[in-house]
C-alpha cells in the first residue's frame, strides 16, 4: 500500500518514545509549580497518564482544588500544595510540606509565571518586583530549598520552563524576558554545578502558547498584529518539556524555528536591525 513503509516507522517510533517516557516518570514524584492552569495543568495530565505523583503547586486554593480533583486526586496520586512562589517564607513552608508529605521530587519543573503587556518606563515599582520575584527569584527560591535532598539522594531533575523572549529581545514587556534570560544563564550554570551529583537541569523556551497567561488586561487591549499569530500547540510544549527531563537535555526551544532565529539574529546584522525596526513599531502603537 503507497506510503504504508513511511508511516509504519513513524508509529513505531512514536510508541517507543511513548514507551520510554512511561518507563522514565512511572511512580517519580513530579512537582510543578503553577500547576493548577495552563502549560503546568498540561504537564500534571500527562505526568500523571505516565504514572507519574504529581504535585500541584499555585497561589490560588479553589483553583488547585478544581485542579486535584480534575486530575483524579489522591486515588491517582494527585495533590497540592498552595504556595506564592514570589515570598520567600512561603516558599520554605511550602517546599516543608512538600517534603514531609511526599519527600523530596524526582523532578522538579519551575513553570510559574505571569507577563505584562507594558514597556519599562509604563510598570510601577511594584509590578517590576513581583515579574521579577515570580518569573525568576521564586524558581531559584523554590530550587534552593529542594536541593540538599537531591544531592543526598544523589538524582534528580530541575526543568525551568523560560521563553523565547529569554533567547532575544521581545518586548514590551522588558522585564518578563530579563527575567526569562536569566532562567536561561542561571540554568545553564547549574547544570555544570550540579553534574557531579547526578542532578540534571534542563531549561524548555517556549514560543507563544494560548493559554490564561494571555487574560491579563494589559494583552487584552494591545494592538492586534499578525506576528501574534505564531503559535505552538500546548501538547507539543507538554512533551518538549516532559522529554527534556527524560533525556537530560540543556536547552530546548519549541518550535525550533525560534532558535535558528535566535543565532541568526546575532549573525546577520541586517536581520538584527530589521527585528528592532519591528519592535519599535510593537511599542509605538502603546503610546499612540
Amino acid at each position: 500500500m503507497p506510503g504504508l513503509a513511511w508511516r509504519e516507522p513513524v508509529a513505531e517510533l512514536a510508541r517507543k518514545s511513548e514507551e520510554a517516557l512511561r518507563a522514565y516518570y512511572s511512580n517519580r514524584l513530579v512537582a510543578i509549580t503553577g500547576g493548577s492552569s495552563g502549560i503546568g495543568f498540561a504537564l500534571a495530565q500527562r505526568a500523571v497518564a505516565l504514572g507519574a505523583r504529581v504535585v500541584l503547586i499555585a497561589d490560588g486554593r479553589e483553583r488547585l482544588e478544581a485542579a486535584v480533583l480534575e486530575l483524579g486526586g489522591s486515588s491517582r496520586g494527585v495533590s497540592s500544595i498552595v504556595c506564592d512562589v514570589g515570598h520567600r517564607d512561603a516558599v520554605r513552608s511550602a517546599v516543608a510540606s512538600l517534603r514531609h508529605e511526599h519527600g523530596v521530587p524526582d523532578i522538579l519543573i519551575n513553570n510559574a509565571g505571569f507577563a505584562v503587556y507594558r514597556t519599562f518606563e509604563q510598570s510601577n515599582f511594584d509590578e517590576i518586583d513581583e515579574l521579577v520575584r515570580v518569573n525568576f527569584a521564586g524558581h531559584m527560591l523554590f530550587t534552593k530549598e529542594v536541593l540538599d535532598g537531591m544531592i543526598e539522594r544523589g538524582s534528580g531533575h530541575i526543568v525551568n520552563i523560560a521563553s523565547v523572549a529569554g533567547l532575544f529581545t521581545l518586548t514590551p514587556n522588558a522585564v518578563y524576558g530579563a527575567s526569562k534570560s536569566g532562567m536561561v544563564a542561571w540554568t545553564r550554570a547549574l547544570r555544570v554545578e550540579l553534574s557531579r551529583y547526578g542532578i540534571g537541569v534542563s531549561v524548555v523556551c517556549p514560543g507563544r502558547v494560548e493559554t490564561a497567561f494571555f487574560d491579563h488586561d494589559s494583552f487584552r487591549q494591545r494592538k492586534s498584529r499578525r506576528e501574534t499569530r505564531l503559535t505552538i500547540g500546548l501538547p507539543t510544549v507538554v512533551e518538549t518539556v516532559l522529554d527534556a527531563a527524560r533525556r537530560n537535555r540543556e536547552i530546548v526551544v519549541v518550535p525550533r524555528y525560534w532558535g535558528w532565529f535566535a543565532r541568526g539574529l546575532a549573525l546577520v546584522p541586517y536581520g538584527l536591525r530589521a527585528h528592532h525596526a519591528l519592535l519599535r513599531r510593537r511599542v509605538d502603537d502603546l503610546y499612540n
